[in-house]
């Protein structure tokens, strides 16, 4: 997908449900926690920033989230986790959150698998909402941009957030359209 349109679950569910779709899925939620996030993640006034990215590899995503999900009789709990993308896109109906994804397959799926079960950075998310930044805190767990950047290696930052990440695959995307 190269052009800024955000999309809707239905417009993701036929972009990712064939199973070879393969890339970074960022997440424009609504709730309360992800409008924090978005503000204090936004450079200037009116840039729209995610709340949270994802990484989808095939019939799976990868993330890392405080809530855990009860969907199609599974438990898939909180942390770093992989999940089916059917039961992904089962639990997101309702819940209004747009979507950009960038599709690559870039993705160091060693650490991918590395990770998995370490539990969410909520050290890390509390510096974002309390100071704006993170350095981060492995010991401590992993918030879903820092599980997604050691993967990617985008950014050189140790905790970057998902509005950093977003940029960055934006602008990749710009040059390459460039080219």
């Amino acid at each position: 997908m190269s052009n800024d349109k955000l999309l809707n679950i239905d417009e993701l569910k036929e972009l990712i449900k064939n199973g070879k779709s393969t890339g970074l899925l960022f997440c424009f939620g609504n709730s309360l926690v992800s409008k924090i996030i978005q503000a204090k993640t936004r450079i200037r006034e009116g840039e729209i920033v995610p709340s949270h990215v994802a990484m989808v590899y095939r019939t799976f995503i990868f993330e890392s989230t405080t809530d855990s999900v009860h969907v199609n009789h599974k438990n898939i709990k909180s942390g770093v986790r992989m999940w089916l993308v059917s039961d992904y896109l089962k639990s997101e109906i309702g819940n209004n959150t747009k979507y950009y994804f960038y599709p690559t397959n870039k993705f160091d799926k060693d650490m991918m698998l590395k990770c998995l079960h370490l539990p969410y950075g909520k050290d890390s998310i509390v510096d974002f909402l309390i100071k704006d930044s993170s350095e981060g805190d492995r010991t401590h767990g992993l918030i879903c941009s820092q599980y997604a950047n050691k993967c990617t290696k985008l950014s050189k930052q140790r905790c970057p957030s998902p509005a950093d990440l977003y940029r960055i695959v934006k602008d990749l995307g710009r040059n390459k359209n460039e080219r």
